[in-house]
């Protein structure tokens, strides 16, 4: 009895000193990734299943195509090229990026935030040479151009904690330039997909690869969207639109450390997918883990709590916005007289960027007391100050009575869609949000 107690304590020794050993291996190998962040996060593993079908050996569907992958010690990333515009363009893109990081199961590269003012101010000086620059750094040449001083780290602005509930994410700080060259070392797998052309769609299963023909598109031919990917807009010139690509299928097996969605691919992604059920989950993935840092809601709830209440708001974009910057204000007087403004409160919060006070006469004579961030918010003298009051602008008009936004604003679009005022069908949000499901873009039944 005694002698094969012995041998039992021998075995779990030797068990243990074999887990060690493959531990120190498995560190041993993370050491050797070059500048790859220190905190090593374990993979997790998505297994979305597409389609219901005959069940294989261990009860997978014959259709799945997101298939789990094996974890390693390697670590492999996804990122995106941020867009000129200001925050919420950038929103969108870093939101795009998350879902086909999640489904790929790579860590995400975030990247900080640009000034708008500086963006506009840029490519406003620099008009007469747009063409070079643009050829040499892409065509979101004004955020490549920029440096670290017209940027703010993107942890200032959104909560990266919860958006690491949903995708492991690495924060860069420094500018892209920079940021290129730090990971330069690593290898690359640079995608460029237009909107002028197509789309992602997670997956296809086999056998419905006909239903394509049957969707409804309409192409962005600005010129903008043609000339962001002239190697892809070359090969499939003559092709039958939209050219819809499979995130799964192109991108699940690609071996490279990085995964950059150059141009505006991230922004104008467009993703859809092929199961109704997947794009909810999708869609909750973003509604989820995108949300303001801390520091931004103390600093809002702060405004927040000085305010009337209850008080309603309006967001007035004026300055380099294609089709609000020529309303009058007679379109947001219509519109809050149309959902009975007055019936609630006269207090109104203004959120815009429209400096001269005198365009608002005509709200203070109609009988409301208007207040306005400028009233609350002390600036530092940084660049980034009025895209800062903007984030205070957004959280106060979600937390507003009533809202009225601007036509065509991802700012407004933002606020819409975090007061839940937005368009829905069968289970799913229709209006501003960049993901959505392959069936409502069918124009007949396949």
């Amino acid at each position: 009895m005694t002698r094969l107690f012995q041998l039992v304590v021998f075995a779990q020794l030797l068990a243990a000193l074999i887990l060690m050993a493959a531990q120190f291996y498995l560190l041993s190998m993370q050491d050797r990734q070059g500048p790859i962040p220190a905190q090593t996060r374990r993979v997790r593993v998505l297994n979305l299943s597409h389609g219901r079908g005959k069940q294989g050996k261990k009860g997978q569907s014959h259709n799945e195509v997101a298939k789990s992958h094996a974890q390693t010690s390697r670590r492999l990333y996804l990122t995106y090229q941020p867009p000129d515009g200001g925050w919420n363009n950038h929103r969108i893109a870093l939101e795009n990026a998350l879902i086909i990081a999640r489904l790929l199961n790579r860590t995400l590269i975030v990247h900080p935030v640009a000034s708008h003012d500086v963006a506009i101010s840029s490519r406003r000086k620099n008009l007469a040479q747009w063409r070079s620059l643009e050829k040499r750094w892409g065509i979101n040449w004004v955020y490549n151009c920029m440096t670290e001083r017209d940027l703010v780290p993107i942890s200032q602005v959104l909560d990266l904690k919860r958006m690491r509930s949903v995708v492991n994410v690495y924060e860069v700080k420094a500018n892209h330039k920079q940021f290129s060259a730090k990971f330069s070392n690593l290898k690359w797998h640079r995608v460029c997909h237009s909107d002028a052309l197509g789309f992602w769609v997670d997956a296809i299963p086999e056998g419905k690869e006909n239903l394509t023909r049957g969707i409804e598109f309409a192409p962005n031919n600005s010129s903008r969207s043609v000339r962001a990917c002239p190697r892809e807009m070359k090969r499939h010139m003559h092709a039958h639109k939209p050219i819809v690509r499979g995130i799964l299928s192109e991108l699940e097996n690609v071996e490279a450390d990085i995964i950059y969605l150059s141009q505006d691919t991230s922004y104008k992604a467009n993703i859809r997918f092929f199961h109704r059920k997947n794009a909810i989950l999708a869609q909750h993935w973003i509604l989820d883990s995108v949300r303001f840092s801390p520091k931004i809601y103390e600093k809002a709830f702060q405004i927040l709590s000085i305010l009337p209440r209850p008080f309603n708001a309006i967001h007035v974009r004026r300055t380099d916005h294609k089709i609000s910057a020529n309303m009058a204000p007679s379109y947001w007087l219509q519109n809050m007289a149309r959902l009975a403004f007055r019936n609630v409160t006269s207090a109104l919060y203004v959120a815009t960027d429209e400096p001269d006070k005198i365009w608002f006469e005509p709200f203070q004579q109609a009988g409301y007391q208007l207040y306005f961030s400028d009233e609350f918010f002390k600036p530092t003298g940084r660049s980034f100050d009025m895209d800062i009051k903007g984030l205070y602008d957004q959280v106060i008009c979600i937390h507003a009575k009533l809202f009225v936004g601007s036509k065509g604003s991802s700012f407004s679009g933002f606020i819409y869609r975090s007061r839940g005022e937005v368009m829905r069908k069968d289970g799913l949000i229709l209006s501003h949000m960049p993901v959505g499901w392959l069936g409502h873009k069918l124009t007949r039944e396949n």
